[in-house]
């Protein structure tokens, strides 16, 4: 169960990595742009902290307030964002989010860790419904933006 966890928080990495490469080295936007607009990253960096803090410490707070982010932005991606040319590479991302969150929850009902859970999750909810409300905000106000920056066209 260990090295799974390893191998999809590696995986989590790559994939963060290679859209925080794509959003400020390659289409070089803007700190807030790239904050919003790549919304998965925070979500993902958030998890990785945890998971290193999990490693460290036996905590499973952090990870657990991930759940929330990661799952609105990448389990609901997987059905906003196409599924063609260049997009298959955010939906992979999207995939390895939602499979992280199913590790995270098998573990946590074989570790009978609830208390962590209620507590990360909690903590998620009230962090992360602020930091989602101000992104689909923005995302409302400068839904132009996203498109042409991304070159997508979104249903709706």
């Amino acid at each position: 169960m260990k090295k799974t966890g390893i191998i999809l928080a590696i995986l989590l990495l790559l994939v963060t990595l290679n859209s925080t490469y794509y959003f400020l080295g390659v289409l070089r936007v803007k700190f807030i742009e790239w904050f919003v607009f790549n919304a998965c990253a925070p979500s993902s960096i958030t998890y990785l902290i945890g998971f290193v803090l999990y490693l460290r410490f036996r905590d499973r707070i952090v990870m657990h307030m991930a759940i929330l982010p990661m799952f609105f932005f990448g389990g609901l991606g997987l059905f906003v964002f196409p599924w063609d040319g260049i997009n298959i590479i955010p939906q992979i991302s999207h995939i390895i989010m939602v499979l992280t969150i199913g590790w995270l929850l098998i573990g946590t009902f074989r570790m009978k860790n609830f208390k962590s859970a209620a507590i990360g999750m909690l903590m998620g909810i009230v962090i992360f419904s602020v930091f989602i409300g101000f992104q689909q905000n923005y995302m409302a106000t400068h839904h132009e933006d996203f498109k042409r920056i991304l070159k997508i066209e979104l249903p709706g």
